[in-house]
């Protein structure tokens, strides 16, 4: 596990496991580096991880290529995993590249689609010098995946983009989900849940309803903001129409204010209004979970959502669009249904269903919670991730 101080540390095997270990890998992490070092103690590897996280550009850099060349020299490693973009990747990328180290990209989301929406907004917006920014970022992590010799990424989809924009063989991309947050305790805005009995949940959050739809979102993408809005049309009706039920979205970030003010404008009914709830970040989601009966998730830029994991964790069958890792968290059918949002009355459908069919939630709530512990376990993802990792290595040296 990462020290304090971010150096490198050993994780999987010890002592004499690890002279015996056949595959040495150098990774380094920013983000969330558990969705990486909790599987990677699962394996026989002989794993050191570095963070390059924390502290301003300038420090950031010094400390970054300084980690880099005495974590290289020390482990001699057979392959480099990048969990880090941007401009530490490249310093990693090209560090590693001089030492004849290949490097390995492991990737959570769509960088192109991410980049190119912003650049257009910042278009849309007449703010040249921010859709300049976008560009060259882009652009930089358009060098450091140029220089990859493979991928990890989180789901099919994502693979495939991947291999459209990278040319990378189909071979030499590895898909691998993240791990379970565990016990349905961290948000995808970063919140560390609290231990909070659920039959308080109600009285803290201000829902006062015998059912409840709700969606765990980060409101720092305009894409995600969309997939709310697209929810909310679809589930208007139903709030309308049934007084005990409420639509709950959490999720901080630059256009939380924006979706309150869209509620504002277009929810007339104040009844209605007072059972829509956009509450921003929440330190203590967990709660949210155990009050909701459906959660409800539809987002036009995604990669493997956290929060699906999460609200399958919790027992909760899941309506989301058919795109994206979506696709393999969600049996259609069997742990909740993957809908097309373009579809009209799909949404609404799917939802009012579950709402109706209380034996159906839970049986499909159950079957997503199964599914959980069996696919992302942080063992098996290990193994996933060993597997690949020992194939790329050999196929590439």
């Amino acid at each position: 596990m990462t020290d304090s101080a971010g150096e490198q540390a050993p994780v999987g095997p010890t002592g004499s496991d690890r002279e015996s270990a056949d595959l040495s890998i150098l990774v380094f992490t920013s983000h969330r580096p558990e969705e990486v070092v909790e599987p990677l103690r699962e394996t026989d590897l002989d794993v050191a991880v570095v963070s390059v996280d924390g502290g301003s550009l300038p420090s950031r850099v010094v400390t970054t290529v300084r980690r880099t060349r005495r974590a290289l020299a020390a482990h001699e490693p057979d392959a480099v995993l990048l969990d880090c973009y941007e401009a530490m990747g490249a310093l990693v990328t090209l560090l590693a590249d001089r030492r004849g180290v290949p490097v390995v990209d492991r990737l959570v989301g769509d960088t192109w689609l991410r980049f190119e929406n912003g650049i257009r907004e910042a278009k849309s917006e007449g703010e040249w010098g921010r859709a300049a920014a976008y560009r060259a970022i882009l652009g930089v992590d358009e060098f450091v995946f140029s220089r990859a010799s493979g991928f990890v990424v989180v789901s099919d989809q994502l693979g495939e983009v991947v291999r459209r924009r990278t040319g990378c063989p189909p071979e030499h991309i590895g898909n691998v989900p993240v791990p379970a947050p565990g016990g349905g305790t961290e948000a995808i805005t970063g919140a560390v849940a609290e231990t909070v009995a659920p039959t308080d949940g109600g009285d803290r959050f201000g829902i006062d309803a015998d059912r409840v739809l709700l969606t765990v979102t980060n409101l720092t993408y305009r894409a995600k903001l969309r997939g709310v809005e697209t929810v909310l049309e679809a589930m208007l009706p139903l709030l309308e129409a049934d007084p005990d039920l409420a639509y709950v979205v959490a999720g901080g970030g630059e256009y939380a204010e924006e979706l309150r003010e869209t509620l504002d404008d277009h929810v007339t009914d104040p009844d209605v209004r007072r059972r829509i709830r956009a509450l921003g970040f929440v330190d203590g989601v967990a709660d949210l979970y155990a009050l909701a009966d459906v959660f409800v998730y539809v987002s036009y830029l995604d990669g493997y959502p956290r929060v699906v994991l999460e609200a399958q964790e919790a027992g909760l069958p899941v309506v989301a669009n058919d795109a994206f890792g979506m696709r393999e968290q969600v049996r259609d059918g069997e742990s909740g249904y993957l809908i097309d949002p373009e579809e009209t009355g799909a949404l609404r459908e799917a939802v009012s269903t579950l709402l109706a069919e209380p034996e159906t939630r839970r049986r499909y709530g159950d079957r997503g919670r199964a599914r959980v512990a069996r696919e992302n376990a942080p063992e098996a993802v290990g193994r996933q991730l060993e597997t690949f990792l020992r194939r790329l290595v050999a196929e590439i040296g």
